[in-house]
């Protein structure tokens, strides 16, 4: 029952305004088991309270289907941006913020990553040794003062806000997988490697 009260309280946010410059199309649309990269991890995230697609300033009506077009108010400015607007959206008080292009999150580690909440996490962020992944992990809106201030200094890069708030790192090991879960698509070959995947 109480699992149940933390995972009504965490909306879903899925990162889709990158430029795929790598992979020279948008990511989000790539087809993956018979349906796209967006439309796979929205399944997986479908027990959310609700499902956010942060895009960017222009485009993006092609992935409305899965879930509410969240748009990014400056330029180019990376995850930041996209985190900042999803938790500005939310009705939840926690987003639990993901990739498009990480295709091996699966609905199983990611209600344990919910689940694995406490009341006093403002950032919970999965980590395998001294490699952390700020682009899979929970937000709570109260880093919303933080992300303003970053935005205002052009800081891109969302780890920088995990000095500046309660943050809890919990192990891959602990949630039951290995590093590999956290895999981004981000190239061709990467893309054929995971087609070849069983």
């Amino acid at each position: 029952i109480i699992m149940n009260k933390i995972l009504k309280r965490v909306a879903a946010g899925i990162l889709t305004g990158g430029k795929s410059s790598r992979m020279g199309c948008d990511k989000a649309l790539l087809p993956y088991r018979g349906e796209t990269f967006l439309a796979h991890l929205a399944g997986q995230l479908d027990w959310c309270d609700e499902i956010l697609i942060s895009v960017g300033r222009t485009g993006g009506e092609a992935l409305a289907p899965w879930g509410t077009l969240v748009r990014d108010e400056l330029e180019g400015f990376g995850p930041v941006e996209g985190i900042y607007q999803l938790l500005r959206r939310a009705g939840s008080p926690y987003v639990l913020v993901a990739a498009a292009d990480m295709q091996r999150l699966d609905r199983t580690f990611l209600r344990a990553l919910a689940a694995a909440l406490r009341p006093e996490d403002r950032c919970l962020v999965p980590c395998w040794g001294d490699l952390i992944e700020p682009l899979c992990a929970v937000y709570h809106k109260d880093a919303l003062p933080y992300l303003t201030e970053m935005r205002r200094a052009g800081v891109h890069r969302p780890r920088a806000l995990f000095s500046r708030l309660p943050t809890r790192y919990v192990d891959l090991a602990a949630l039951g997988c290995g590093p590999e879960i956290m895999e981004n698509i981000n190239t061709p070959a990467d893309y054929d490697a995971l087609l070849e995947q069983p």
